[in-house]
C-alpha cells in the first residue's frame, strides 16, 4: 500500500466522522479507535479482508453512531504500548564513525533508489542484510505493527510505500542532526524517514508516520481542500 493511498485513507476515515459527529476532535478518537480494532485482529484475519478501506470506513461509522446513539466507546490505544519494541528517531540515528559527507552520500542514493525504476535492486545494494525497517503509525494510520527484516524484504516494502506515486516527492533535510528523507503527498508531509549506517550500507530505517509527531513538520503547512464536504 502506498503512503499516497495510506494518507487518502486517513482523510477519508476523519471525514465521514466528523460530518456524523460535528466535531474534529471526536473524530479524531474515532479513527483512532478504528485502527486499534484493526491492529487486534490477527494477521490471517486482517489478509482475509479483501477491501481494508471499506472495512475501516465500516468500523468508523459504527463507532460514531454509537457514540450519538449514547455507547460507549473504548478509549483509544497508544501505539506505545501496543508496540514496546518500537523505538523512535531521538537523538539521532546516524552512527558517529560514519563521515557527514558520505552519509548525506548514502541518503541522496536512498532517496534516489526509491524514486527509481529499478528501485528494489538499487536499494538492496544499499541496505544491510540484516537490516531493520520499523514503522511508526501511532495507531492513527495503517501501517505495519511489526518491523520488516532483510535487505529484498525491506527494499519491496520501501518501494511500495513511495514509488510510482505522481502526488509523492521525497526531500532530503536536515533530522535531529542528520540527514535524512521528508515524504510529502500532494504537498503536505505524510512522514520523515531516519537511517542509521555503518560501513557504507543502512543497518536500520525508521519511517515515522505518526500525526502527532509530525506536527513540527507541518506548522507551516496548509490543509488540502476538503473535497468530501458538500457546498
Amino acid at each position: 500500500m502506498g503512503i499516497s493511498t495510506i494518507v487518502s485513507e486517513r482523510r477519508l476515515l476523519a471525514a465521514v466522522a466528523e460530518r456524523l459527529l460535528g466535531s474534529a476532535c471526536a473524530a479524531e478518537d474515532v479513527v483512532q479507535e478504528t485502527y486499534a480494532r484493526w491492529y487486534a485482529m490477527p494477521e490471517d484475519l486482517q489478509d482475509e479482508v479483501g477491501w481494508p478501506t471499506a472495512w475501516l470506513t465500516s468500523v468508523a461509522s459504527r463507532l460514531c453512531f454509537e457514540r450519538l446513539n449514547g455507547a460507549r466507546v473504548s478509549p483509544p490505544l497508544l501505539a506505545e504500548s501496543r508496540h514496546p519494541g518500537e523505538r523512535t528517531p531521538r537523538g539521532g540515528p546516524r552512527a558517529p564513525w560514519v563521515p557527514a559527507y558520505r552519509y548525506d552520500r548514502i541518503v541522496h542514493a536512498f532517496k534516489r533508489a526509491c524514486e527509481g525504476a529499478d528501485g528494489v535492486g538499487e536499494l538492496t545494494v544499499l541496505l544491510a542484510p540484516d537490516v531493520t525497517l520499523i514503522t511508526d503509525g501511532g495507531g492513527r494510520v495503517r501501517a505495519p505493527v511489526r518491523p520488516v527484516t532483510g535487505a529484498e524484504q525491506v527494499a519491496r516494502f520501501l518501494v511500495g510505500l513511495f514509488g510510482g506515486q505522481d502526488d509523492v516527492t521525497l526531500v532530503e533535510a536536515s533530522i535531529n542532526g542528520g540527514a535524512g528523507l521528508v515524504v510529502r503527498v500532494a504537498g503536505l508531509t505524510a512522514a520523515v524517514v531516519v537511517l542509521r549506517t555503518c560501513d557504507d550500507s543502512i543497518h536500520d530505517v525508521w519511517v515515522v508516520m505518526n500525526p502527532e509527531k509530525l506536527r513540527a513538520w507541518r506548522g507551516h503547512e496548509d490543509p488540502p481542500p476538503d473535497t468530501t464536504r458538500t457546498r
